[in-house]
């Protein structure tokens, strides 16, 4: 099944709490075009390069399903409209995603953080000076 990642970098000059009550709001605004899944909090990130003179933002991001019995051409319009019409919002960007890829990705994600870290060997200098030997006698056979 088909969903989307509606991407939003809202201005910093807002709080926490402001940022959290505005992203609800704006999720309100959506439900009527579709199902909305919030999955992480909103964090306050330092931008790759300026954007409307900003140099940090706080990002958020909600999955969207849109209803399926309604035209996509005018939900992701309406949706567009709501998003360029508030000027908290330095920027936005939606995304079309696969549910069973995402899914996929969230599981090997947990996979991984579930797996011990694999401890750095370190080398005596002793050991150092008897890899190098090997190395440069390889190499000398070559």
């Amino acid at each position: 099944m088909q969903f989307y990642e509606i991407n939003t970098l809202i201005s910093p000059e807002l709080t926490q709490e402001e940022v959290s009550s505005f992203v609800a709001a704006m999720e309100n605004q959506f439900q009527d075009l579709g199902k909305i899944i919030s999955e992480t909090k909103t964090e306050r990130k330092r931008l790759a390069y300026p954007i409307k003179d900003e140099e940090e933002a706080w990002f958020s991001f909600f999955s969207f399903f849109p209803k399926e019995n309604e035209s996509l051409e005018k939900t992701f319009d309406a949706i567009e409209k709501i998003l360029k019409g508030e000027k908290k919002i330095l920027r936005h960007f939606i995304v079309k995603r696969d549910e069973r890829k995402a899914e996929a990705r969230k599981e090997e994600r947990h996979r991984k953080e579930k797996e011990p870290e694999k401890e750095a060997v370190h080398l005596t200098e002793t050991e150092m000076k008897e890899v190098e030997e090997k190395i440069n006698e390889l190499l000398e056979e070559n």
